[in-house]
This record gives C-alpha cells, sequence and structure tokens, in this order.
C-alpha cells in the first residue's frame, strides 16, 4: 500500500521539524555560556580559597606586627625608667655604670626591634594589598558571572520559545 503525497509530504515535514527541534535541543545543551559559567564557577571557588588563605597569612603578620609594636615600647619603657633612675644619680657608681651600659645594650635591642618592625610593616602592606586585589578579582568574576548566567537565561530562553513552537 502506497501513502498518498500528501501524507508523503507531511512526514517529510515531520522529519524535518523533527530534526529542527532535535537541533535546537543539541544547540540548547552546548551553549558556549555554559561552558563559560562552569569555568568562571571554578575560578571563584579558587579564588575563594586563596583569598580565606590570604586573609588568614594578613591577620597572623597583623599579629605579628601588634607583638612587635609591644615590644618596641617595652624596651622603650625601660630605657625611660633606667634614663631617669640613671640621671636622678641614685646608686652606687658601680650600679650607675652598670646602668649606662644596660641603656646602651636596651637602645641597641630597641633598634633592632625597629628594624624587624619595619620588616613587618612591609610584608603587612604586601598582604593588605594582596587580600585587597583578591577580594576586587573575586567581585569582577561575580559580576561576570551575573552577566554571562542572564546571557545564558536569555539564550536558554529564545531556544526553548523556538521547541515550544516547533512542537506545536
Amino acid at each position: 500500500m502506497k501513502a498518498s503525497v500528501e501524507d508523503q509530504n507531511r512526514l517529510v515535514e515531520l522529519q524535518r521539524l523533527d530534526s529542527h527541534i532535535q537541533s535546537l535541543q543539541f544547540k540548547l545543551k552546548s551553549l558556549p555560556e555554559l561552558e563559560q559559567l562552569d569555568a568562571i564557577e571554578k575560578q571563584i571557588v579558587t579564588g575563594e580559597e586563596i583569598l580565606k588563605v590570604a586573609t588568614i597569612e594578613l591577620g597572623d603578620v597583623e599579629v605579628e606586627l601588634k607583638r612587635s609594636e609591644i615590644e618596641v615600647e617595652q624596651v622603650s619603657d625601660r630605657i625611660k625608667k633606667d634614663e631617669n633612675r640613671l640621671n636622678s644619680g641614685q646608686g652606687s657608681p658601680k650600679e650607675l655604670e652598670q646602668m649606662q651600659h644596660e641603656i646602651g645594650t636596651l637602645q641597641k635591642r630597641k633598634s633592632d626591634l625597629e628594624d624587624g618592625e619595619l620588616e613587618i610593616m612591609i610584608r603587612f602592606d604586601a598582604a593588605k594589598a594582596k587580600v585587597a586585589t583578591l577580594k576586587s578579582d573575586d567581585a569582577g568574576l561575580k559580576q561576570l558571572r551575573v552577566e554571562l548566567q542572564t546571557r545564558f537565561d536569555e539564550a536558554t530562553k529564545s531556544i526553548s520559545d523556538e521547541i515550544a513552537v516547533e512542537e506545536s
């Protein structure tokens, strides 16, 4: 039994529509934004992990800086105390001579501590700048993700609408 020409044309049209729907579904599954969103999401996760580590390092350097500042302040207080005692002239000449020697030693110690404090300040500034850069990068990636998600949603809606039209 042969199908009529009209039925054959309908089958050909149905096959064309079916093929077009399949190509649209494939296009929907392989949108470039999908791959880009996945890549950006991985970058965001990695960036957040790096930011956490950098923030911890910044906190550690900040604690180290505060500790150094306290040490310098303690040595300075000790120097002032010893200088006041030395200037008052109280004590034997031998004690006063030892106090002068101790003040010299404390001043050397203070100088060394201040040099160390400067190095810590440089590390602190670098760590702070690194955290700021990482936060900025993270914000930029998140903004890009929003833009890509919008483009993806628009493309998905457009293709889905076209599929719905073809299926109807």
